[in-house]
C-alpha cells in the first residue's frame, strides 16, 4: 500500500492529536540527528498520536514503542492492532500487518522474524525494562539493523541516563512522548529545541480534553480506621451532591507496603455490609481474598472492576486510563512533585464520549501541612512557565551562566596567600595548573575493560549528572581527567531557584586488573559495564602492613553487636593504637576506616568503600597520580602482612549465595513500650524472640519463610523474604501491622521493625550474621578449646540445684512469709546469699542484702559487703524457665536476651560514679508482695543487714570505693541454661544458629559490663 495513501487529516483526529503528527512529521523530513518531544497531558490522545506515527513509520521500516510497564505494553498492542482504529472508524489500510513484543532471551527468533518480513509494516513493543537488558546482553545489535524510528513513551518516570544511552544506540529518528517534561527529559534525551510540540495542562482544562482539579486540605486522621471513614464519607457526599456519579473511584495512595495492607484492612472493616468494594495493589503482595476485598500483585484491567477504592503505592500512578476513577486520598504524600503530577493525571480523563465538554473537576483530598497543595500550585506555575516560554520548557544553560560568573571576576585578585589571575575558560590546555589528591576508590576490572570505552562512559555520566565537561586530557600512559563545571541548587532555601558553581575534577588510572578512580562529587561508577566489584577489606589489610603495626592511629568501627547498651560505632584515637590496649568485643566491630603511617607517609584505608588516600591536600599533578596508582597497586600485589591489630576486629560479608533465613533474634529494646493494640499497650512474650525461621510450604503465603512472634499472649506468623534489590530482609504480617505506635496511628509494628531493621539473622550456612542492615562473616570456631567459646564458658559457673528449680518466684497463696516458697528460685539465692540460711553454693554470702524485685527495681536482689580486704557489691538477676519434656536443660537464647536485658538497663547503678538508687528511700523496710488469682504473699525485703536508708548509704559508699568488686549476676535456672549443652554445642562441626546468638548476647553482655569496670558472672545449671 503507498505511504501517502494514509493521512493524518482524513482519520478525525482532535486537532491537537493532528497538529503533534504533523509537527513529528516535520521532525522526520528535517533529518535531525536529535530528538522530537511530544507532551500532551494524560488523557489527552497520546495513545493515538504514536499509532498514527507508528503505522506510517512502518512502511518503510519497523518502528519501535518503548514504554514503562508489562501492563503499557499490552494496551498498547491493542490499541496499535485494532481498538484506536476501531474507535476512529478507520480504513484497514491503517492497521499495521503484525505488533509484536520484544522480550530478553528471544531476540534471534525476533530478528528472524523481522528479515523474513519483507514489505509487512511491523510495530515492535517492548518495555524499558527488556531494552535495556537486551542491551546488556550484547544483542541490541541484532534489532539495530531493522529499526527505522524509535516511539519512546516514558510516561511520568524520571528518565534514567541509561534508557537515553540504549534509545541513542539505535541512531534513528526518536520522538519523546511525556506528560511531565521537565527538563531532565531533553537534556537526557538531547531533545532538538526547533522540534517540540507542547500541550500545556491548562490549555487542555480550558478545551475540555480534560478534567479540571481542585485540592481540599483536610483535617485527616493519621489513623486508618478512621481516615477510611473520612473518606467514604466524603465521596458519598460528592455523589451525593451531584459531582460524581454513583460509579465514581476513589484512589488512596500510601508510602508503604505495610500502609497499604493497614488501609485495606481499614476500608473493610468500614464500608461494612455494603458491595463498593475495596482493591489494594502491591508488587509484594500475594494474590488473596475475593472479588470486593481483594489484595493482588499486579493491576487488573480497573475497567472491568467493580470496586469504588484502590489502594496502591507505585502501582496505579501510570498505565491505568479508567475514567470512573475522580477522586484522589492522599494519605501519605509523595516525595517528588513529578509523581503527583503523575497520580493526578489518573483522575483527569474526560467522561466516555464527552470531549469538549466541561466535567466536574477531580478532587484530590490532602492533609493540611502534607505540602500537597503547594506541590500542585507549583506545577501550574511551570505549566505557565512553559506557555510563556513559546510552549518549551525553560532550559538552565549552564556554560552560559560559567562564562558569565567567570567574566564577573577580576583579572588578578590576592587570595588564599597568592596572587591568582582568573582562569581562561578557552584556554586549551590546564594540565599545568591542576592538582589531584593521592586519593582513590579501587576497583577490579572485568574482562572487555577498555579504557577510552570508560572515557566517554564517564563523559556521559558527568552529563546526566548536569555537569559541563570542560577539558578531558591524559593522567599518563593508562589514565585521564576529565575537568567539569557544576551546578547544584543550594540547600539553604526550600523551594527558589538558586545554585551554586563549581569546578569539579574527575581522575582515573589502571594498573593491570585495577581501575583507581577519583571524582571531586563523588560519580558513581559502579553499575557501568566492565567495572567489577570495590577491592574487599582483606586485600586492602596490606596498605597498612606490619610495619607500621605500633603506628596506626585511627579507626572507625562499627558494632555488630545488638545489644541493648551496645555502642553502635565508635572512634578510636592515639598515637599507637596497638600499644593503647584492647576493648572488649572487638571481634564483634567491624573497621570502616583506619589511618597509620607507611614508610613516613600518612594513610587512610576506607575498608568499607574501598577508598584509600596518602596525605592530605591535593599536591600532584595528574602524572603523578598514575604514579601514585601504581605504588599502590605494588603493595597490594606483593600481599604484604598487615598489621596484627587489624586481624582483632571482624571482617564485613558480601550477601552470601543462599540467604536463607534459618533463625532470628528480634530486638526489642529500641521499640518496647513504644505500640499499642485494641487490647492496650503491647508486651512481647520474652521468651519467643530468639525463634527459628521454617519454609512455609502453604499455597501462595506473603514471603517464602515464616516465624511466629508472640505478643500479648497471642502468637502472630510473621512471614520473612530477602529483598535482593533493598538489600535487606522484609517483615510481613496482616495481625502485627495492626499495632501501631502510641504516638502516630500510621506507623504499625512491622514497619518499626523493618525500618529499624531490629533483628539479628542467622542463614542456612552459619557463617553468616545479618544484623543492622550488613552481613558479617561468622568464623567463631566454637571448638576450638582456646578460641572464641573460651571466654562465654569461663564466664558461666554450673551450679547444683538449679535445674531443680520449678518457679522464679514461687505461687502465691495468701501468707506472710519469712522466706520465699520451696523450690522457687528466689528462695535457692535468698537461701545460698545469706549467711547460715543454706548451703552458700553461690560464693560467699553477703552481710547486707535486700530484695530489689518489682517497680522501681535495679536488681532481684543487691547485696553489699563492706569488708575492707574485698569490698564487693553485686546486682543479681534471676530467671526461670520451664524445663523441657525430656528433662534436660538446653540452651535458650530468647529467656538470656530477656534476663540480660533487665540487667545491663541497669548497669548505671553499680558505675563506680553510679546514680542513686530509684524508687523509695523506706523501699527496703517494707514487704516484697506478689499477687496471682486474688491470693498474696509477702516477703520482707530486708534479707541481712541494716535497714532500707543505711543499706542505701552502704552501697552508695562501698560502691565509691576504690577496689571495690562490682558484679552483675545472671541467675538462671531451670530449663533455661546447661553448661555442659553449651559446651556440647560448642563443640559441634556447625552449632545452631540459636546457640551462635546466645554466643553473641553473652559477649555484648559482658563487653558492656566490662565498658564501665562491671564483672559479670552467670550461674546455670549443670
Amino acid at each position: 500500500m503507498a505511504f501517502d495513501k494514509r493521512n493524518p487529516s482524513e482519520l478525525g483526529l482532535w486537532p491537537h492529536q493532528l497538529k503533534a503528527v504533523n509537527r513529528c512529521e516535520a521532525y522526520f523530513a528535517s533529518g535531525s540527528t536529535k530528538g522530537c518531544l511530544v507532551h500532551m497531558p494524560t488523557g489527552t490522545g497520546k495513545t493515538g498520536v504514536m499509532a498514527v506515527l507508528a503505522s506510517r513509520r512502518a512502511a518503510k521500516t519497523p518502528v519501535l514503542v518503548v514504554c514503562p510497564s508489562a501492563a503499557l505494553v499490552a494496551q498498547l498492542r491493542q490499541e496499535f492492532r485494532s481498538e484506536f482504529w476501531m474507535k476512529l472508524g478507520a480504513p484497514g489500510l491503517w492497521r499495521p500487518d503484525k505488533v509484536v513484543q520484544a522480550l530478553p532471551g528471544s531476540i534471534d527468533a525476533l530478528s528472524e522474524q523481522l528479515k523474513q518480513a519483507s514489505g509487512e509494516r511491523i510495530i515492535v513493543v517492548a518495555t524499558i525494562q527488556a531494552v535495556q537488558q537486551i542491551y546488556a546482553a550484547g544483542e541490541v545489535d541484532k534489532l539495530h539493523k531493522f529499526i527505522g524510528t524509535v516511539l519512546f513513551d516514558e510516561g511520568h518516570r524520571e528518565p534514567a541516563p541509561s534508557w537515553a544511552r540504549v534509545i541513542r544506540s539505535f541512531a534513528v529518528p526518536t520522538v519523546l512522548f511525556s506528560a511531565t517534561p521537565f527538563r531532565g527529559d531533553l537534556k537526557v534525551f538531547d531533545i532538538d529545541e526547533n522540534h517540540i510540540d507542547f500541550l500545556s495542562f491548562t490549555d487542555a482544562v480550558n478545551q475540555a480534553l480534560i478534567r479540571g482539579v481542585i485540592v481540599e486540605e483536610r483535617v485527616l486522621s493519621d489513623n486508618p480506621e478512621v481516615f477510611a471513614k473520612q473518606i467514604i464519607e466524603a465521596r458519598d457526599k460528592l455523589i451525593a451532591a451531584g459531582t460524581f456519579d454513583k460509579d465514581c473511584k476513589v484512589i488512596i495512595r500510601a508510602a508503604s507496603e505495610d500502609t497499604v495492607s493497614d488501609l485495606f484492612d481499614a476500608f473493610v472493616a468500614a464500608l461494612g455490609r455494603r458491595d463498593d468494594g475495596v482493591l489494594a495493589m502491591h508488587i509484594n503482595f500475594a494474590d488473596s481474598g475475593p472479588v470486593g476485598a481483594q489484595r493482588r500483585r499486579d493491576v487488573p484491567n480497573l475497567k472491568q472492576r467493580t470496586e469504588k477504592f484502590l489502594i496502591h503505592q507505585f502501582m496505579l500512578v501510570e498505565g491505568i486510563d479508567d475514567p470512573a476513577c475522580t477522586i484522589l486520598a492522599v494519605y501519605e504524600p509523595f516525595t517528588s512533585t513529578r509523581m503527583l503530577v503523575q497520580q493526578v493525571g489518573r483522575l483527569t480523563r474526560q467522561p466516555l464520549g464527552k470531549i469538549g465538554d466541561k466535567a466536574s473537576p477531580a478532587v484530590v483530598l490532602a492533609r493540611k501541612d502534607d505540602g500537597v497543595s503547594e506541590q500542585w500550585k507549583s506545577f501550574l506555575q511551570y505549566d505557565r512557565a512553559c506557555i510563556d516560554n513559546g510552549g518549551k520548557p525553560p532550559l538552565r544553560k549552564g556554560e552560559e551562566v560559567f562564562q558569565r560568573l567567570v567574566a564577573a571576576l577580576p583579572e588578578m585578585d590576592y587570595v588564599e596567600g597568592k596572587f591568582r589571575k582568573r582562569i581562561n575558560l578557552e584556554e586549551e590546555d590546564l594540565s599545568g595548573d591542576l592538582r589531584f589528591p593521592k586519593a582513590a576508590v579501587v576497583y577490579e576490572t572485568e574482562p572487555g575493560f577498555d579504557l577510552d570505552e570508560f572515557r566517554a562512559d564517564v563523559s556521559a555520566l558527568l552529563e546526566e549528572e548536569d555537569r559541563l565537561e570542560h577539558r578531558v586530557g591524559e593522567a599518563g600512559d593508562k589514565g585521564r581527567y576529565h575537568v567539569s563545571l557544576g551546578l547544584t541548587q543550594t540547600p539553604y532555601l526550600a523551594d527558589s531557584l538558586f545554585q551554586v558553581a563549581s569546578l569539579e575534577i574527575t581522575i582515573y588510572a589502571t594498573v593491570g586488573r585495577r581501575l583507581y578512580f577519583y571524582d571531586s562529587a563523588g560519580l558513581w561508577i559502579d553499575e557501568l559495564e566492565h567495572i567489577g566489584a570495590r577491592v574487599g577489606p582483606k586485600v586492602l589489610h596490606s596498605l597498612l602492613p606490619d610495619t607500621s603495626a605500633d603506628l596506626i592511629t585511627f579507626m572507625a568501627v562499627k558494632n555488630t553487636d545488638i545489644g541493648p547498651t551496645a555502642l553502635r560505632s565508635r572512634t578510636l584515637s592515639a598515637r599507637s593504637l596497638a600499644r593503647s590496649g584492647v576493648f572488649m568485643g572487638e571481634h564483634m566491630n567491624v573497621i570502616t576506616r583506619a589511618t597509620g603511617w607507611d614508610d613516613k607517609t600518612r594513610r587512610t584505608v576506607g575498608f568499607s568503600r574501598s577508598r584509600v588516600r596518602d596525605g592530605e591536600g591535593y599536591g600532584v599533578t595528574a602524572k603523578g597520580f598514575s604514579d601514585w596508582c601504581e605504588e599502590i597497586d605494588q603493595h597490594l600485589a606483593s600481599k604484604r602482612a598487615a598489621a596484627p591489630m587489624l586481624s582483632r576486629f571482624a571482617l564485613p560479608g558480601s550477601v552470601p549465595a543462599d540467604t536463607t533465613p534459618i533463625n532470628i533474634l528480634i530486638d526489642i529494646n529500641e521499640i518496647q513500650e513504644q505500640f499499642t493494640s485494641a487490647e492496650g499497650d503491647v508486651k512481647f512474650d520474652a521468651e519467643g524472640l530468639c525463634v527459628d525461621v521454617t519454609r512455609d510450604t502453604g499455597p501462595k503465603p506473603p514471603a517464602p519463610f515464616r516465624f511466629e512472634l508472640t505478643l500479648n499472649g497471642t502468637p502472630h506468623t510473621i512471614w520473612i523474604r530477602w529483598d535482593s534489590r533493598k538489600k535487606k530482609y522484609w517483615l510481613t504480617s496482616s495481625t502485627v501491622s495492626k499495632i501501631k505506635t502510641k504516638t502516630d496511628d500510621r506507623i504499625s509494628l512491622t514497619k518499626r521493625l523493618n525500618q529499624l531493621q531490629a533483628f539479628r539473622i542467622i542463614t542456612s550456612d552459619c557463617r553468616h550474621a545479618y544484623v543492622d542492615g550488613a552481613f558479617y562473616t561468622l568464623d567463631l570456631r566454637l571448638a576450638d578449646p582456646q578460641g572464641a567459646g573460651r571466654m562465654v564458658l569461663d564466664l558461666i559457673t554450673p551450679i547444683d540445684g538449679l535445674a531443680g528449680i520449678t518457679s522464679e518466684k514461687g505461687t502465691p497463696k495468701g501468707d506472710t512469709l519469712t522466706t520465699w516458697r520451696t523450690g522457687s528460685l528466689f528462695r535457692f539465692i535468698d537461701d545460698a546469699l545469706v549467711k547460715g540460711r543454706g548451703s552458700p553454693v553461690l560464693g560467699v554470702p553477703f552481710p547486707a542484702l535486700v530484695c530489689d524485685d518489682l517497680a522501681t527495681e535495679a536488681g532481684d536482689f543487691i547485696g553489699v559487703d563492706a569488708d575492707p580486704s574485698h569490698p564487693r557489691v553485686a546486682f543479681v538477676v534471676a530467671k526461670h524457665k520451664k524445663t523441657p519434656k525430656s528433662g534436660n536443660p538446653g540452651v535458650s537464647t530468647s529467656a538470656f536476651y530477656d534476663v540480660s536485658g533487665q540487667a545491663l538497663k541497669n548497669l548505671a547503678y553499680l558505675k563506680s560514679d553510679g546514680q542513686e538508687l530509684p524508687g523509695s528511700p523506706t523501699k527496703f523496710d517494707q514487704k516484697w508482695k506478689m499477687t496471682e488469682e486474688g491470693k498474696t504473699d509477702f516477703v520482707p525485703r530486708k534479707r541481712a543487714g541494716p535497714g532500707s536508708i543505711a543499706f542505701r548509704k552502704l552501697l552508695a559508699r562501698t560502691t565509691r570505693t576504690p577496689g571495690t568488686e562490682r558484679t552483675l549476676w545472671l541467675v538462671c535456672a531451670g530449663g533455661m541454661l546447661s553448661k555442659s549443652a553449651l559446651e556440647r554445642e560448642f563443640r559441634r562441626p556447625k552449632p545452631r544458629a540459636n546457640v551462635l546468638q546466645f554466643y553473641h548476647l553473652v559477649v555484648s553482655a559482658y563487653s558492656a559490663c566490662q565498658s564501665v569496670g562491671v564483672g559479670l558472672k552467670i550461674f546455670c545449671a549443670k
